[in-house]
């Protein structure tokens, strides 16, 4: 289904291709992240079995429930491997910290520091990465 939405000219008198390319793709995303959720909220709502129906009152509710709630995407797989690394290497690295036991064997010196870096260089992967910055 295609739809189209008018715009006056006075609000994008001043936009460039390119704005308005990147203003119909945030359009485009939005409009499915609204359509996506009346889709769960309607399997939500229906008790009857037979075919689904979104109605006007559910893209209302929709359009609140994603402007309050922010939806956000799944995680990747990578991504929930940085974060299970980040708090596994987090935990790790202070069970290692032990200053008496670095002067004695500097293997453990050794080990404590390359599990911190993994754990400092994966929160700040995260971190960066939770921004929106991909």
């Amino acid at each position: 289904m295609k739809v189209e939405i008018e715009i006056s000219d006075d609000k994008t008198a001043n936009l460039s291709k390119s704005a308005q390319d990147e203003l119909a793709k945030v359009t485009k995303g939005y409009v499915e992240e609204v359509l996506d959720e009346a889709g769960r909220l309607e399997a939500i709502r229906n008790a009857t079995p037979g075919q689904p129906e979104i109605t006007a009152s559910i893209i209302s509710d929709a359009v609140v429930f994603t402007k309050k709630y922010k939806i956000g995407k799944r995680k990747s797989g990578w991504t929930l491997f940085i974060q299970i690394l980040a708090s596994v290497s987090s935990l790790f690295a202070g069970g290692l910290w032990d200053t008496s036991e670095f002067n004695k064997n500097t293997g453990n010196l050794l080990l404590f520091l390359f599990v911190l870096i993994v754990a400092v260089g994966t929160s700040v992967y995260l971190i960066v990465k939770g921004n929106g910055n991909d």
